[in-house]
């Protein structure tokens, strides 16, 4: 491990799934050759460097490689060999469905967080809440073909923004054209409408919205 890992200098964690097969330069020298099932990875900051955190099919257990210790990297699914490395993830992971959720919620981060405060506000985010808030972020989303259900499951994994975050988000959000504002304000009503009773901070949340996005 090259010691700027320790230091800090890398990127955050990504998942990932591939199957390679590799030859990977051990301590004493030797080549050992096998294949190891990625499922995530980091880049340095400049990203030229990367550490796979994967399971190697030979020594039956989970480790980081790196990428400067690989001599040489095979990708079993399309049987091309990797020239580039840290390129080759950030593509791989682009096109994957986990990366598509990514700039999913990058592109749409402020909509997101006021969706997910307001339809957690109780404490609990249901299962009609995650299929409203999904079917709204598929349609405003053009980075990919991700399919509502997919966007449902992740949303159930996303941390609840705090009461700063949601107010700041709304703030961005009274930016937009009235049009879009009129749809998030009546969409919060739909999460809202979901629940049998009001038991959380369901109205103060709503009430908040509605001062900040309705003209």
């Amino acid at each position: 491990m090259p010691a700027s890992f320790d230091l800090g200098l890398w990127q955050p964690d990504r998942p990932i799934n591939l199957l390679l097969e590799v030859d990977h330069l051990q301590v004493d020298g030797t080549i050992l050759r096998g294949q190891i099932r990625v499922k995530r990875y980091r880049l340095s900051a400049e990203g030229d460097q990367a550490v796979l955190g994967a399971h190697c099919q030979i020594l039956q257990k989970f480790q980081d490689f790196n990428s400067q210790s690989l001599r040489r990297c095979l990708d079993l699914q399309s049987g091309e060999w990797i020239d580039n490395l840290p390129v080759f993830l950030e593509a791989s992971h682009a096109a994957s469905q986990q990366g598509q959720l990514d700039r999913l919620y990058q592109s749409h981060q402020d909509e997101l967080a006021v969706l997910l405060y307001v339809g957690r506000a109780d404490g609990v985010l249901q299962r009609r809440e995650k299929e409203l808030i999904a079917h709204y972020l598929a349609g405003r989303f053009t980075g990919g073909g991700l399919q509502v259900e997919e966007i449902a499951r992740d949303l159930a994994w996303k941390p609840v923004p705090n009461q700063d975050d949601f107010r700041l988000a709304a703030q961005r959000l009274s930016l937009l054209e009235a049009s879009l504002k009129k749809q998030i304000v009546q969409l919060c009503r739909q999460l809202i409408e979901v629940k049998e009773t009001l038991d959380g901070d369901e109205e103060g949340s709503m009430a908040e919205v509605i001062a900040l996005l309705q003209p």
